[in-house]
C-alpha cells in the first residue's frame, strides 16, 4: 500500500528536525552526546512515514526505537522531537482506529512520553506526566474525527440503500407499465385484424374500381396499425442503449438543414403540406441527410420539398463534393426501398438531386 506523501513529508521534518536537535545537543550543559546520537534518533522519527496506515505498530515503534535511544545514549534533551512525534501519532490512532485499538495507542503515548522524561536533559518525569492531558485531547479530537467518519459512511451506505430501493421500484413501474402495453397492443392487434378482414370480405366480388378503393383504404389501415405497433413496441423494448428520441420527420428538415449547412441554407416547401404516413417521413428526411452530405458546408445550398397527391417530391442542390456519388448511391437505396426514383447529377461544380417518393407505397 503506498504511504501518503503528507507522511512522507511529516516523516522527512521529524527525521530532520531530530538529528537537528541531537546536534544542538551539544551546547547544553550536563550532557553528554556521542556522535551516533544523530543518526540513531531516526529511530524514533522514522516511524512517522506509517502514521496513516498503521498508527498502532508507528506509535510502538517509536517507542522502542525511544528505549533503545535511551539505553545506548543515556541523558540527551529528546523532549523536542519526541513530543510532536507522539502528539501527532496519538492523534492518528484516535481518528482511525477502533476504541479498543485506539485506547491501547493513547496508552503506548503516554508510556513513550514517561520514558522520555526518566532521560532528558530539558524535562523530568513530572513535567513529562503533567504533559499527558495535552496527548489525551489530541486523542479526544482523533476520536470526534472518527466519529464523524463513521457517521458519514453509514449515510452514505444508506444513501446507496435508498438508491437501490429506488431503482427497483422504478424497475417494478417500468414492468407494470409494459405489461399494460402489452394487453393494449394485443387488444389494438385483435380489433385492426378484424376491421382488415371486414374490408376483405367487403371488396369480394366488386368492380374494379370500387375493389382498387377497398385496397387502398386497407393499405391505409395496415400502415396505422404497422405505427402503432411500432408504437408500443417501441416502449416496451427492455434495452438501456436504445434511443428514445422520436423518429425524424419531415418538420425536422429545417433543424436538419441548419445543423449541416448553415444559416445560408433554405428550405422551400410547395403543395399542400400534411402528414404522411411514417415510413414516407422518415425515409424523405433520410434521403435528404444522405444528398447534403454530398455537398460542401460553404455556398448556397437549396432544399425543395413538394406535397403531390400521390408522391412526395425532394430535390436538393448545392456545391458539389469530389466524392458525391457516393452519398447519392446512399439515397438511391433508401428511394428504391419505397418504389421511387432518384435522378442526381454534377455538373460545374454544382450537385442536383431530384427524389420522388411514391405516398401510397411508402412503408
Amino acid at each position: 500500500m503506498r504511504v501518503p506523501r503528507v507522511d512522507v513529508a511529516l516523516a522527512l521534518a521529524a527525521c530532520a528536525g531530530g538529528v537537528w536537535l541531537m546536534l544542538a545537543n551539544v551546547g547544553f550543559d550536563g550532557v553528554d552526546v556521542g556522535p551516533a546520537a544523530a543518526p540513531a534518533i531516526l529511530l524514533v522519527t522514522l516511524p512517522m512515514l506509517w502514521r496513516s496506515l498503521a498508527p498502532l505498530a508507528a506509535l510502538a515503534a517509536v517507542t522502542a526505537g525511544l528505549l533503545v535511544h535511551v539505553i545506548v545514549f543515556g541523558t540527551v534533551v529528546r523532549c523536542g522531537i519526541v513530543l510532536p512525534v507522539t502528539w501527532l501519532l496519538a492523534f492518528a490512532v484516535g481518528a482511525r482506529l477502533p476504541q479498543r485499538e485506539a485506547r491501547l495507542g493513547l496508552g503506548i503515548a503516554v508510556v513513550a512520553q514517561l520514558l522520555m522524561g526518566l532521560a532528558d536533559g530539558a524535562l523530568n518525569v513530572g513535567i513529562a506526566a503533567a504533559l499527558s492531558p495535552i496527548t489525551i485531547v489530541l486523542w479526544a479530537t482523533g476520536r470526534v474525527v472518527h466519529a464523524r467518519g463513521m457517521l458519514v459512511a453509514e449515510l452514505e451506505e444508506r444513501t446507496a440503500e435508498l438508491r437501490r430501493a429506488r431503482d427497483e421500484r422504478a424497475r417494478l413501474e417500468v414492468a407494470t407499465d409494459r405489461a399494460r402495453l402489452s394487453t393494449q397492443l394485443d387488444a389494438v392487434l385483435k380489433d385492426r385484424l378484424a376491421d382488415l378482414a371486414a374490408l376483405a370480405d367487403r371488396g369480394a366480388g366488386e368492380d374494379d374500381d370500387t375493389a382498387r378503393a377497398i385496397l387502398v383504404e386497407i393499405e391505409t389501415v395496415s400502415r396505422s396499425t404497422l405505427e402503432d405497433m411500432r408504437a408500443v413496441v417501441g416502449v416496451l423494448r427492455d434495452d438501456d442503449v436504445a434511443p428514445t428520441a422520436p423518429q425524424p420527420t419531415l418538420v425536422h428538415l429545417e433543424a436538419l438543414l441548419m445543423r449541416a449547412k448553415g444559416t445560408s441554407a433554405r428550405l422551400r416547401i410547395e403543395g399542400s403540406p400534411r402528414v404522411l404516413p411514417v415510413g414516407v417521413e422518415l425515409s424523405a428526411y433520410r434521403v435528404v441527410e444522405h444528398l447534403l452530405g454530398a455537398l460542401e458546408d460553404a455556398g448556397a445550398v437549396e432544399v425543395r420539398v413538394r406535397f403531390g397527391d400521390d408522391a412526395l417530391d425532394l430535390a436538393v442542390t448545392g456545391p458539389a463534393r469530389r466524392r458525391a456519388a457516393a452519398a447519392f448511391d446512399r439515397a438511391r437505396e433508401r428511394v428504391e426501398l419505397h418504389h421511387g426514383t432518384l435522378v442526381a447529377s454534377t455538373e460545374g461544380g454544382r450537385a442536383e438531386a431530384v427524389a420522388r417518393l411514391p405516398i401510397l407505397a411508402g412503408v
